[in-house]
């Protein structure tokens, strides 16, 4: 499996499931896929204080059960490894993330084939996922956008899997029990976008 396809069918989802996670109050210093030497499988790595203390079990039950929760995912519990934070490949991993200060997931080769104690030719590492929203927080900032008086200015929204729009709210609608969808305008492309509430990670 190549980056490209990686990218297609599994990343999306990995970023969801982190997001899911620190929204939970589980913490995720680094994350990222590691192609491995195990028949140059993709492996997606979460490095987390969590399994301080021997509390790798539970650790690992969260992370299963926060993971069934994201309908049509095509991560499997399989996919995943838990590593201490403190792990080689996780300092290595989240010193090369803060290198670039990306919005945005980076690939990279190691140069020795090696990430920390891990042998790998390519990783994708995701960048900081910091500041998110929850969906109550995410209904109360465009309530409080929508009644502000004056001419509204486009706010930054960021969705999951990182991409940013410059946009303003305008309607919200309830398009299925429990799922509320927010009504962007994209100021830059001047077309409707209907967002679920649970997608937005941030309104600036």
């Amino acid at each position: 499996m190549d980056t490209e396809v990686l990218v297609e069918n599994r990343i999306p989802d990995g970023w969801k499931l982190l997001a899911d996670l620190i929204r939970d109050g589980f913490d995720v210093t680094v994350a990222f896929w590691a192609k491995t030497g195990e028949g140059g499988l993709w492996f997606l790595y979460i490095g987390s204080s969590a399994v301080d203390g021997g509390q790798f079990g539970d650790a690992l039950w969260r992370v299963y059960c926060c993971l069934r929760t994201i309908r049509g995912s095509c991560i499997t519990p399989s996919d995943i490894k838990l590593i201490h934070r403190a792990d080689q490949a996780a300092t290595d991993a989240a010193a090369i993330r803060d290198r670039y200060a990306a919005n945005r997931v980076i690939t990279y080769r190691p140069p020795e084939g090696r990430l920390g104690g891990l042998s790998t030719d390519e990783v994708c590492i995701y960048p900081r996922i910091l500041g998110q929203l929850t969906p109550e927080q995410v209904m109360e900032t465009v309530v409080a956008l929508m009644n502000r008086p004056g001419v509204q200015q486009p706010s930054t929204v960021t969705l999951r899997g990182g991409r940013e729009i410059r946009a303003i709210p305008y309607g919200i609608r309830v398009a299925a029990p429990g799922r509320v969808e927010i009504v962007l305008r994209d100021v830059d492309a001047g077309t409707d976008l209907p967002v679920v509430a649970d997608d937005v990670m941030n309104i600036q």
